[in-house]
């Protein structure tokens, strides 16, 4: 019987429609000539990347599942106004972020799919670089913007991320959300590779801005073991995104180039490369 695979995370692991097969869980899945989903969202958070887990262990039937996680400085709010309901988990997720996006191609519960929803970078939405921004500056940088938070609410999270907002504070919290993550695929016996991929790295503008060049390592958060997850399944190290450096290396400026412009941030053959030198050797260890 062939085995199936399924890819959780965000934008690093997605699928894009329009370059469809340029991403590493295609060249898994051609290597080992298995079934593939991806269920994975361009600027999917933690908690979003969670309900994919939690929809592919009870819907999918997954006999692998990669899952590379995100920066702990992505937010989740109820942008439709309806009630939020717990047993619906994934399917109120809207994945109607960017034109890279949208709910008819990419989500695992369409049509039947209530999105109630939106994820996205707190830092990147009410900050970017420029601590003074504007609700009209960030609608620029998210033309999306509109369709999910008015100006009240975004002044409301921005106030929100400038006097109270704590990434190693939310970063602990999604640490033990990750744990639950390992102990269900467990108990329903699938095989799993793990990658905290980007989980370390602050994107808190705040934060960074503080900090002097010899201080510069605090960019990342120190202390997290990942001692729930069994060695042979943790890629603790070089999970996807550190694959953009392999694009440096033949790119000048690799988010710019036109042979670039995949949901996924890099060159198929970068991905083919994290597939083949990372994921593929650890996952043969794993089976």
């Amino acid at each position: 019987m062939c085995m199936k695979l399924v890819v959780c995370g965000c934008s690093w692991s997605s699928r894009d429609h329009t370059y469809p097969n340029t991403e590493y869980g295609y060249f898994v899945s051609e290597h080992y000539g298995w079934q593939y989903q991806n269920i994975a969202r361009v600027s999917g958070s933690n908690f979003n990347i969670r309900l994919q887990i939690d929809y592919a262990v009870k819907y999918l039937n997954p006999d692998f599942i990669i899952v590379n996680w995100t920066t702990p400085d992505r937010v989740d709010w109820n942008h439709k106004g309806n009630l939020y309901d717990v047993t619906k988990g994934l399917q109120q997720s809207d994945y109607n972020v960017d034109d890279f996006t949208t709910n008819e191609w990419n989500h695992p519960c369409y049509p039947d799919m209530q999105p109630t929803i939106m994820h996205q970078s707190i830092t990147s939405l009410v900050s970017y670089t420029d601590l003074e921004r504007t609700y009209e500056e960030a609608c620029v940088w998210w033309k999306h913007l509109p369709q999910h938070m008015n100006k009240e609410q975004w002044e409301t999270m921005r106030q929100f991320y400038l006097h109270l907002y704590d990434t190693d504070l939310e970063a602990h919290k999604q640490y033990y959300m990750m744990e639950s993550a390992v102990n269900q695929m467990q108990r329903a016996n699938i095989k799993f590779l793990f990658c905290p991929n980007t989980f370390n790295w602050k994107q808190n503008v705040q934060e960074r801005y503080k900090l002097t060049d010899k201080e510069k390592h605090k960019y990342y958060i120190e202390g997290f073991t990942y001692d729930f997850v069994p060695e042979k399944n943790l890629q603790l190290y070089h999970g996807i995104a550190d694959a953009l450096a392999w694009d440096y290396e033949t790119m000048e400026d690799p988010i710019g180039n036109p042979n670039h412009n995949h949901s996924h941030h890099l060159s198929a053959k970068a991905q083919k490369r994290w597939a083949d030198e990372i994921a593929i050797p650890k996952i043969s260890n794993i089976l």
